[in-house]
């Protein structure tokens, strides 16, 4: 190990639960032990007790909110005083430590960073995790600011990390990035080893002839989810739904509800810590991810569950856009892709995809073309270049 490097200090900054943002974990993860970690997030919805645990080196310090205490609703005006308060207090403690490398976690950490892209920009890293303004429609009132806000930090940035290679493309030649950005893609930094389960047969008092369709991460309008339902529920009886996640109230109370109509065919489950939700997804027959085609955030998804189904064994099916049917149904491929808007064409991607039989086949196939080691690799030389670069300016 590089003792000299240990001694550089990389400080993350992130407006979110960081336990949900599982590139994050891994990030943090993988550069334990060489470089001295510190991540500031907001103090509300977070487990300190689980990041504890899973990042013994990093030293976190959780910002005092009191604009949360104030009101846990989740509408603009208690968000915007939130987000107000977050840039505040994240500008100070960034302010006040010694980091020879920052590094801003998506749009809402950038601007705690203002004065240190404006000043010492070779310090700043900025990891786009998603195409900020191209995401959902909860930003589009402030697009208009967001938009200039995020291709001058891509330029201005030490240096620019994303998940996908098309996005890192757009980066470059749309956005301005002077470099083509690193690509990073979200592969689970520790998947544990391929067991297949009954959890879910079990929790749910199915028999071994039912067919589970699962459906793990985000839950809302955006990802297809009532498609979805209507797309299982044109199946024969024996296939079920599983949701597992998290999404808007009263969104998740309309799905209970056709859960309830539904013949105890769909089941909904609140979102869990990624040691709970790997037993169920290992006891899953076919994993589903579906994205609406809403901007090229979308079109250009990089999702880390595609991974998760895949090392647990699952046939995949997906929306058929470039990124994800590149994997899905490439040669001795790993399940269907399907138009993410029409029931009909779901379920018969969810019916080629059951006749792919779940197991280890799969789990070893994936895992052997895809690893979080050489995604590792890639963030190590990453940050040296930028470390190295920053004391050189």
């Amino acid at each position: 190990m590089n003792m000299a490097m240990q001694n550089n200090h990389i400080v993350h900054v992130f407006f979110g639960q960081a336990r949900k943002l599982s590139p994050l974990m891994a990030e943090l993860q993988s550069l334990a032990g060489t470089f001295r970690q510190t991540l500031i997030i907001p103090e509300y919805d977070q487990d300190p007790e689980y990041l504890a645990r899973r990042l013994p080196s990093v030293e976190i310090v959780f910002l005092r909110m009191r604009s949360r205490h104030w009101s846990a609703r989740q509408t603009p005006l208690p968000k915007l005083f939130r987000f107000t308060e977050f840039c505040l207090r994240g500008m100070r403690a960034a302010r006040r430590s010694d980091a020879d490398l920052i590094v801003a976690h998506d749009m809402p950490a950038v601007l705690p960073l203002l004065g240190r892209l404006l000043l010492h920009p070779s310090r700043v890293l900025f990891n786009a995790h998603e195409m900020w303004t191209e995401t959902a429609e909860n930003i589009a009132p402030l697009r208009p600011l967001w938009r200039p806000l995020e291709r001058w930090t891509m330029r201005r940035a030490g240096r620019v990390i994303c998940p996908e290679p098309n996005r890192a493309r757009i980066f470059h030649e749309e956005y301005g990035t002077p470099q083509p950005p690193a690509v990073v893609m979200n592969i689970p930094a520790d998947p544990p080893p391929f067991e297949r389960t009954n959890a879910l047969r079990e929790r749910l008092s199915l028999d071994d002839n039912t067919v589970i369709v699962l459906y793990q991460g985000l839950i809302a309008e955006s990802r297809c989810v009532r498609e979805l339902q209507h797309a299982v529920l044109s199946l024969p009886e024996h296939v079920h739904l599983v949701l597992i996640g998290i999404g808007e109230d009263a969104y998740m109370q309309q799905l209970r509800e056709d859960a309830r109509a539904a013949s105890n065919r769909i089941h909904v489950f609140p979102w869990m810590n990624a040691e709970d939700l790997q037993r169920y997804t290992f006891s899953a027959d076919v994993g589903v991810l579906l994205y609406r085609n809403r901007g090229r955030n979308n079109y250009f998804a990089a999702p880390n569950k595609l991974f998760e189904y895949l090392f647990a064994g699952l046939p995949v099916v997906s929306s058929s856009f470039p990124g994800l049917r590149s994997i899905v149904e490439k040669k001795d491929g790993y399940g269907a892709c399907a138009d993410p808007e029409r029931p009909e064409d779901i379920a018969r991607a969810i019916q080629e995809a059951v006749a792919i039989s779940p197991g280890a086949a799969i789990a070893h196939r994936a895992r052997t073309a895809w690893s979080w080691g050489a995604q590792s690799d890639i963030l190590h030389r990453v940050y040296h270049q930028a470390i190295e670069n920053a004391h050189a300016h």
